[in-house]
């Protein structure tokens, strides 16, 4: 049964920031580790959005794809404590692209 939940997945130093919001957080060693968790909570259907740190998520892009042909959960890459990649931006300016025919935040 999906609720409003929310989780996130990534390092232990990014993850626990999010607990004191009422963020489920998943903290991860490995991208193998990464990999069975979202591919787990994807399967649960508990949370509506999955919020995955860029620096695990770059390499979980099969994943993150399949995930996509269904509205929920949304897995969605955010910053880690170390930084952004601007992985998500790139994303978001790719299929503003497609749907407007222009770069309209013009970071490619």
């Amino acid at each position: 049964m999906l609720t409003s939940r929310l989780a996130v997945v990534g390092e232990r130093a990014t993850v626990v920031a999010f607990e004191g919001l009422g963020i489920s957080a998943f903290p991860v060693e490995s991208v193998d580790d990464a990999r069975t968790t979202v591919s787990r909570l994807i399967r649960k259907n508990e949370h509506a959005v999955i919020f995955v740190t860029e620096d695990i998520g770059k390499d979980l892009t099969d994943v993150i794809a399949e995930s996509g042909r269904e509205y929920v959960p949304s897995v969605v890459l955010v910053p880690s404590s170390s930084g952004s990649q601007q992985i998500g931006l790139k994303k978001l300016s790719r299929v503003l692209k497609r749907a407007l025919g222009t770069d309209i935040l013009k970071v490619e």
